[in-house]
């Protein structure tokens, strides 16, 4: 008798959907880009003090920052303003991840900006929060975390101590 030979895999394929694919390999840069663009906002009123009231971070792709405008006129002076855009959004991140800078009118945020209530300035951490944080991160042996937590941790100790000063 012969052995029972394996069953061949069919050569009949479901159809798999491209966009499927897609959303698998780029969900990490997709989810970066999300992060960016969290850790961009906060900031923006300082970053653009003299726009913030009429146009906002949309997105970040591929190293370019999209803002949102309420109207053409300001989209223009926003070219104006791309230097120290970028400057101010790689500032913040710690390395060049704005590489251009594009606006976008957007009509229906002119009605959003004006219900919503004025943007603020985010102040940057005193110098005893950047030296607080520093030894709570000194532990850290990656260079570039270890940065980028104390930067974070200078954040929460400003603002704890902004608290403490309330009460």
């Amino acid at each position: 008798m012969h052995a029972a030979l394996p069953s061949l895999p069919s050569r009949r394929r479901q159809a798999t959907a491209v966009g499927g694919l897609l959303r698998e390999a780029l969900a990490p840069s997709a989810a970066k880009q999300g992060v960016l663009l969290a850790q961009l906002l906060p900031y923006w009123p300082s970053i653009c003090p003299m726009l913030a009231a009429y146009a906002v971070p949309e997105s970040i792709r591929a190293g370019t920052l999209t803002l949102a405008t309420t109207t053409s006129s300001v989209q223009r002076e926003l070219q104006f303003l791309t230097p120290s855009i970028m400057e101010g959004a790689n500032t913040i991140f710690g390395y060049a991840a704005i590489t251009q800078v594009r606006a976008v009118v957007r009509g229906e945020l002119a009605h959003a900006l004006s219900q919503k209530t004025k943007l603020t300035a985010v102040l940057p951490p005193t110098k005893a929060a950047m030296e607080k944080a520093t030894q709570l991160c000194e532990g850290v042996g990656d260079d570039a975390l270890r940065s980028a937590l104390a930067k974070l941790a200078a954040q929460v100790v400003s603002k704890r101590v902004t608290e403490s000063k309330k009460s």
